[in-house]
């Protein structure tokens, strides 16, 4: 059985890998859109194939498959839809060469149009592959409770296709208290959907705090990991951070897109001890004694533990089996590519974007306030609704949804019954000047000065220096002539901003609290444009990406 995303499967039939491309693109993202597109001109027999006739080729890259199961189609968007025409042989006039197809969707989750997705193609699906439609409805995930308040949430919508197909809970928990456990353990909610009403950003900030201090005061044993704070944009998440951050209180906050990830040193560090290895035979517990090793030392990086949950995952997709490193190697490429859009930092409280979370799941759930402006047709507001919607979803166990006085998210006023209590929230007052909210932001590639070290000996102090600085760590920035300095905690300069960051930045530096090196990132001689490299005169060397706190 071969189980992959579209560009995994596109990249299979084309014959290429991850693996290749990041390395020939070095600190470029991926062009998937485009490694789909030649993957279906390969299956249209549009791209001649050397030593295959063109009716033939279709049928040695498949390989034999005879059936194919597409999961969220309703997030599919035009490239994507035309990869899996082309697999399942929608357009041929011979049956005989089309595969068996099944889709799983539900429009009641597309969220991603800014993306390209069109549900549209879930609901002609019917018309494109005379098929048989079958509702799902049971929920395993979520408590009674959730489940009616979500149900009464999307039934506002219109323009769906389970109308008259409420989802309800499995059968097997059907005589489970409808507040679950938590119908007993909270004398509050009694397990019912909180709407909590706040006074701004600020005081819905402290409440969020509160509220999951009350939850872990119910069961101490409550671990941060299971809780997740969601928001309709990145911006709302920041008050949140800002108290729990100061409180003590860890927390999984999302990280700059831009990223290469093969090029964070552990991950490289990895890599090479892969490699090394390519041509043998491991078990994936024999390659979680390899990060032990190397992780030695620095145990507190989140990019091992990161790496860890990597061959974790492996090891349960491939029942530890014995399988070649090559392939473990690969599948780490496929891993990293999928983190592109959204990657996550740290362990704790989860921080995210709902449109980060699709696929997710956990106990404990808020969903802020903020940002669900004012969709201007009943288009945007379904889609808006749809939103909320999959947010409340990842709810298992307990669900609060905030609802703030300045700017009320409108999705909310009209959600009454059994399921829903609503009350205000007993934190403080929210006093902005009484309370140091910090801002962040992460620096992203074009920021930094990347090939700072790169114009030093290999023997310069710079690159001892760099390689001694370690994930997590805080360095400071200075003003320097024209441009600022990223100084070590020692005070001697490994690096610098880029001209642009530093002139956003000079008139500002008295108001950053401190400066955390996210990732330390590898670089090499021929990463730099071919103008500059005459320039350089290291082999390899580090670049520091860094977070900003400031108030």
């Amino acid at each position: 059985m071969l189980v992959a995303t579209y560009h995994g499967a596109a990249m299979r039939i084309a014959g290429i890998s991850v693996r290749d491309m990041a390395e020939t693109n070095r600190d470029r993202e991926i062009d998937f859109d485009r490694v789909i597109l030649d993957a279906v001109r390969l299956l249209k027999g549009e791209t001649d194939v050397p030593g295959v006739e063109p009716d033939d080729v279709r049928d040695q890259l498949l390989g034999g498959y005879s059936h194919i199961l597409v999961d969220e189609y309703q997030d599919i968007d035009q490239a994507q839809y035309d990869l899996v025409s082309a697999i399942a042989g929608r357009t041929l006039e011979d049956g005989d060469g089309r595969l068996s197809i099944m889709a799983v969707g539900d429009d009641d989750q597309n969220i991603y149009a800014f993306r390209g997705a069109n549900v549209e193609f879930i609901r002609k699906f019917q018309k494109d592959y005379p098929a048989k439609v079958v509702h799902l409805v049971e929920n395993y995930r979520s408590a009674r409770h959730i489940i009616d308040a979500a149900n009464r949430l999307i039934g506002h919508n219109k323009d769906r296709m389970k109308t008259g197909h409420p989802i309800l809970i499995n059968r097997e928990r059907g005589a489970n208290l409808p507040g679950g456990r938590w119908e007993n353990l909270d004398p509050v909610s009694k397990g019912r959907v909180q709407v909590i009403g706040v006074k701004d950003r600020h005081h819905q900030a402290e409440c969020v705090k509160a509220e999951l201090e009350r939850l872990k005061g119910l069961t101490p044993d409550l671990a941060w990991g299971n809780c997740a704070i969601l928001a309709r944009s990145r911006k709302v998440l920041r008050p949140v951070r800002s108290l729990l951050e100061q409180a003590g209180v860890p927390v999984k906050t999302p990280l700059d897109s831009s990223l290469p990830l093969h090029r964070v040193r552990e991950f490289s560090a990895f890599i090479g001890v892969l490699s090394a290895l390519d041509v043998e035979n491991r078990r994936a517990s024999e390659l979680l004694a390899l990060v032990g090793e190397l992780s030695s030392g620095s145990q507190a990086s989140p990019w091992w533990r990161m790496i860890e949950g990597f061959v974790n995952a492996l090891a349960d997709e491939t029942g530890n089996a014995t399988l070649p490193v090559r392939w473990a190697i690969d599948s780490l490429y496929d891993h990293l590519a999928e983190q592109r859009r959204e990657k996550f930092l740290g362990s704790g409280i989860f921080l995210g974007t709902i449109h980060s979370t699709k696929g997710m799941e956990f106990p404990h759930v808020v969903i802020l306030d903020g940002d669900w402006g004012t969709p201007s047709d009943d288009k945007q507001v379904e889609e808006e609704r749809r939103t909320l919607y999959v947010g409340m979803t990842r709810a298992k166990e307990t669900l609060a949804l905030m609802m703030s006085e300045e700017r009320p998210n409108p999705f909310l006023k009209g959600l009454k019954g059994e399921c829903f209590l609503h009350r205000k929230g007993s934190a403080g007052a929210g006093r902005e000047g009484e309370i140091a909210f910090r801002q962040y932001e992460v620096l992203g590639l074009s920021d930094i000065y990347l090939d700072c070290a790169g114009v030093f000996p290999q023997n310069h102090p710079i690159h001892a220096h760099l390689a001694r600085i370690q994930a997590g760590e805080k360095v400071s920035l200075a003003a320097a002539d024209s441009s600022i300095k990223i100084c070590d905690k020692e005070g001697f300069c490994v690096g610098r901003l880029s001209q642009n960051a530093s002139n956003r930045w000079k008139d500002k530096l008295d108001r950053i609290s401190e400066v955390r090196v996210l990732a330390m990132m590898e670089r090499d001689r021929m990463d730099p444009q071919e103008g500059f490299r005459d320039r350089i005169k290291a082999e390899k060397w580090e670049a520091p990406v860094l977070e900003i706190v400031f108030t």
